[in-house]
């Protein structure tokens, strides 16, 4: 249920940018999710959606931008790791650090 969390600091976050940057309609808000983040994409639209009814928001689009898990092996083979169930395509070997997929960012946030 941390999704509804979420969304509210982002209803905070805009509304301090929009007030800051004198924005008068926030058309929509487009956050990246990385794959590892913890964060589920479609619960955090639901959310999204009935939390905007009757804010400043209520006409406020979310975009969500899925990130991938990204792994680097210790070979130097960079490799989707969910794709290849953790096991490096070019070595087979599961010697791993993560370099994509932890992300929860606000990338944009279109207004007028």
């Amino acid at each position: 249920m941390h999704e509804l969390s979420l969304v509210m600091e982002m209803f905070d976050l805009v509304g301090e940018i929009s007030q800051e940057q004198n924005l008068k309609e926030i058309h929509s808000v487009t956050v990246e999710v990385g794959e590892l983040s913890g964060v589920l994409a479609d619960y955090l639209g639901e959310c999204w959606n009935v939390a905007r009814i009757g804010s400043q928001f209520e006409k406020t689009e979310l975009k969500v931008i899925p990130i991938p898990s990204t792994a680097l092996c210790s070979c130097g083979t960079e490799y989707e790791m969910t794709k290849n169930s953790r096991i490096c395509p070019n070595c087979h070997k599961t010697d791993y650090e993560i370099v994509k997929g932890r992300e929860f960012t606000v990338k944009e946030i279109e207004a007028r």
